[in-house]
């Protein structure tokens, strides 16, 4: 159930090991919040990600997979760690990277029930490095400070160093549609299940025009729309728990064109949490288009995303006054307000417990589960996304075998 990446990477494996697989999507393309789409129709030079954007470092399955399907990376020529601070009090990357330091030591020492909030309140060094480490954290994980795990420091805030960043050639959701392309007719879209049975001997799996029945089913839908999913008999309460620790980021993208070259560029608005980008393509020059990212549920009410690109596009231009942007032509994109994703990404609160990534792997019955909020120090990824089914694959060999 679902055709993102999870999905259609354990239907894949499935196959390759030997099982009939069938993919049901409620929606009408695949790739769930991976979404690639020319910002001005018929021209491939300006291809965004509407969805997941960076290849980062230590992306072992996407690059397997992706030399798997023939495909290609190409160089943002910019990098995802390093971001100019603007907006704010004056301060630097080096700054930066020295408070995020002492802030993930902090972690260490507290623990993942504390909150990033509560460990940067005892930090009196430094004030503007500190907000713009904040900010940073914030709009990457979709929430704010007092909700986060002071874990979220560990990792992702370890370095600023220019690490090279990429994306496949022709956009990420080409992973998707070429593994759909091998499944064939096995992909089902616009299918949307209404229920999920399950018992000792297969599932029944629902939908609005029929009953599938099966050996055993992988849910890879999101964790939003994976909780209000009816299934019978309902998973053990110590699942549902997990499920419902679960912190679901709140995330949006905007994509603007741009008027007149530029170079690759990465700008973070400190105040305003969100940061924006110029990138190359596969073609080695720069996309005519500058792109932006924010997220929490309060930088998105400021931004005022819930009528429009108007107000955020403003902000960018305020932000970026080098850059000769076509306001008029902005391209919002949210996930919250979708009725087949209703989050960005799970991110780790100070809800979640250190037996939730365990639970949330658990297959109950003949019903496992996948998605990128399974992927542990990978959720919230491509790489966890395509990890997970890979894994929920492996499982499912495990229960035929029993």
């Amino acid at each position: 159930m679902g055709a993102g990446f999870s999905g259609l990477m354990a239907a894949f494996d499935a196959g390759g090991l030997g099982h009939e697989v069938i993919v049901l999507e409620a929606g009408e393309r695949v790739g769930g919040r991976v979404w690639s789409q020319a910002l001005v129709p018929g021209d491939d030079r300006t291809i965004v990600e509407r969805g997941a954007e960076f290849v980062l470092d230590g992306y072992r399955e996407l690059h397997a997979v992706v030399d798997r399907l023939g495909l290609t990376l190409a160089s943002a020529g910019m990098s995802y760690y390093v971001r100019e601070p603007r907006g704010g009090a004056p301060t630097d990357l080096g700054s930066m990277a020295a408070i995020a330091r002492l802030l993930g030591q902090a972690a260490e020492r507290v623990g993942p029930d504390t909150s990033l909030a509560e460990v940067a309140a005892s930090f009196d060094q430094d004030p503007a490095a500190l907000e713009a480490c904040l900010s940073r954290l914030e709009l990457t994980n979709g929430e704010q400070a007092d909700v986060l795990s002071s874990a979220v420091t560990l990792g992702a805030m370890s370095g600023f160093l220019p690490i090279p960043s990429q994306r496949v050639a022709g956009g990420n959701q080409g992973i998707a549609l070429a593994l759909a392309a091998r499944l064939g007719s096995a992909v089902h879209l616009d299918t949307a299940v209404t229920g999920v049975e399950h018992g000792p001997d297969g599932v029944r799996v629902r939908t609005a025009t029929g009953t599938v029945e099966a050996d055993a089913v992988i849910l890879t839908i999101p964790m939003a729309v994976l909780r209000h999913l009816p299934i019978n008999p309902a998973p053990p309460p110590r699942i549902t728990a997990a499920w419902g620790r679960a912190t679901l980021g709140h995330n949006a993208k905007l994509h603007i064109p741009l008027r007149a070259p530029t170079v690759p560029s990465a700008v973070l608005s400190v105040p305003h949490r969100f940061w924006t980008w110029t990138a190359t393509d596969a073609s080695g020059q720069v996309q005519p288009v500058l792109h932006a990212f924010g997220g929490s549920p309060q930088a998105l009410e400021r931004l005022e995303v819930d009528q429009g690109p108007a107000t955020w596009a403003r902000r960018v231009a305020e932000l970026r006054p080098e850059l000769d942007l076509e306001l008029d032509a902005a391209e919002l994109t949210t996930w919250v307000d979708n009725p087949l994703a209703g989050e960005s990404y799970s991110v780790t609160s100070t809800s979640v417990l250190a037996e939730d990534n365990e639970l949330l792997v658990q297959p109950f019955g003949r019903v496992l589960i996948a998605g990128e909020h399974t992927g542990a120090e990978w959720s919230g990824l491509m790489e966890g996304a395509l990890r997970s089914g890979r894994r929920a694959a492996s499982q499912l060999q495990g229960l035929a075998t029993q």
